[in-house]
């Protein structure tokens, strides 16, 4: 798969363009293909193109463990669902430990280079859990460990890759550029379950894992392919502290970012735990195989397929803020719908993956507008510090609420805690509505 990358990458090397902020001059014309593409699009911006397919291979690596590790946990390591609630606690928990200061360290650093540099972390961290397998260590322990290394990964590094995208495409390109790379990531979660389920039938959901460790190998090789000049404002005798509080600071004194923090603090309370319980409430209330379980995880990525360029749309034609309220009001009735389907239904795992396909339209209608409105009202020199600052906000109460779902779901059950989960969703929804702001415009593209 590499090598294939590698092959990828001089393939884009004569493509590069002055597109964005930072992008070099192409030392070659274009081929003649890109005559097709509109002069505009972002498909002729090789920068963009090799991020593009490293989020592409990345999504894909990372739909395999989407399957593979809850399947590790729930039927290897006979996980319960409080367990489960602890496991995503332990993915929230480097956003709050290590966001603050992470988010100055991406200010005063190459974000290029840190998201080069993560993608490769998260690569060893995944690798424990095959290494784990095969050694005879693998414990729920380890997997909490491998999800927190792989979260702080994605503090740091995927952090800096949300501020690499405005880097590259510039402001006015944000929806688009989201909207493309929720899109490629939509599709490589539909072909993903059935890749999952034929390595988990193969070799064993540990072992499927490394392919999720490899995808990130291929990203960060990618990514540091990108022919970029990044300007580094200096922070002479500004300390540490004093960034970070700049970061908290701005987020309570604008007010697009204080009213979202709310918003989605709820929000990733309730999905995180969600996605935490689906699978185990496939395995055991259900009595899905893996199949059927790829079948649910397809059909949902379906949905993410098409809330991308509904995302765009809906945002052009009614705003970022009403996009976003009607993404969670879509992801509501998901939530509202999963924990209906019965055993004995005929057609139990299409109705489940019906109810994950509305989940994730919703929720990617929801979070690529979530990321332009945040966006459009930072400065440029407060992007990381912005990212990671918000990142801490609404994360802070995550862990102890999973935890708390996850407890709830051991003594009521799985279905009524799906329905309070839709229940309250779409309450946020409705607080979304009428507490937003509307933002002064909607980035064209």
């Amino acid at each position: 798969m590499v090598k294939a990358l590698c092959t990828v990458s001089v393939m884009l090397h004569g493509l590069d363009r002055l597109a964005g902020p930072g992008h070099t001059p192409a030392p070659m014309p274009f081929p003649p293909f890109l005559a097709l593409i509109s002069p505009d699009s972002l498909w002729r911006d090789a920068g963009f193109l090799r991020l593009f397919i490293a989020n592409t291979l990345s999504a894909l690596g990372t739909a395999v463990s989407m399957m593979a590790l809850p399947l590790t946990a729930v039927s290897l390591l006979h996980a319960s669902a409080t367990e489960m609630g602890i496991l995503a606690a332990c993915e929230l928990l480097p956003f709050i430990t290590i966001g603050l200061p992470a988010g100055a360290w991406i200010d005063r650093a190459s974000k290029q280079r840190l998201a080069v540099l993560f993608n490769f972390v998260a690569a060893a961290g995944l690798a424990l859990v095959p290494i784990g397998f095969e050694a005879g260590f693998l414990s729920m322990a380890v997997l909490y460990c491998v999800g927190f290394i792989v979260s702080t990964t994605e503090a740091v590094g995927g952090s800096a890759t949300q501020v690499l995208v405005t880097l590259l495409v510039g402001r006015d390109g944000l929806v688009s550029a989201n909207s493309k790379l929720f899109a490629s990531s939509s599709v490589a979660q539909v072909c993903g379950p059935a890749l999952a389920a034929l390595l988990i039938a193969w070799v064993g959901a540990p072992l499927a894992v490394s392919v999720d460790a490899a995808s990130f190998v291929a990203a960060g090789l990618l990514i540091g392919s990108i022919r970029l000049r990044e300007e580094i404002e200096p922070h002479a005798g500004t300390s540490l502290v004093a960034q970070m509080r700049e970061g908290l600071l701005l987020v309570w004194h604008t007010p697009m970012l204080r009213g979202l923090v709310g918003v989605v603090a709820v929000w990733i309370m309730l999905s995180d735990a969600f996605k935490a319980l689906y699978v185990l409430h496939a395995a055991r209330n259900l009595g899905l195989g893996e199949a059927s379980i790829g079948l649910i995880n397809t059909l949902g990525a379906l949905g993410g397929l098409l809330g991308a360029p509904l995302a765009h749309y809906m945002a052009r034609r009614f705003g970022l803020r009403n996009a976003l309220v009607s993404g969670v009001a879509l992801a509501a009735a998901g939530y509202l719908f999963y924990g209906v389907p019965q055993a004995d239904w005929h057609a139990t795992a299409w109705a489940a993956g019906l109810a994950l396909f509305v989940f994730n339209a919703g929720s990617t209608l929801y979070v690529i507008n979530y990321l332009s409105l945040r966006l459009v009202v930072t400065p440029d020199a407060l992007l990381g510090r912005m990212v990671t600052s918000m990142r801490f906000v609404t994360i802070l109460p995550g862990p102890l609420g999973t935890i708390g779902i996850g407890l709830a779901a051991d003594h009521y059950g799985l279905p009524p805690v799906f329905a309070g989960i839709g229940l309250a969703c779409l309450g946020m929804a409705m607080a979304a509505a009428h507490g937003l702001p509307q933002p002064a415009r909607v980035p064209p593209g």
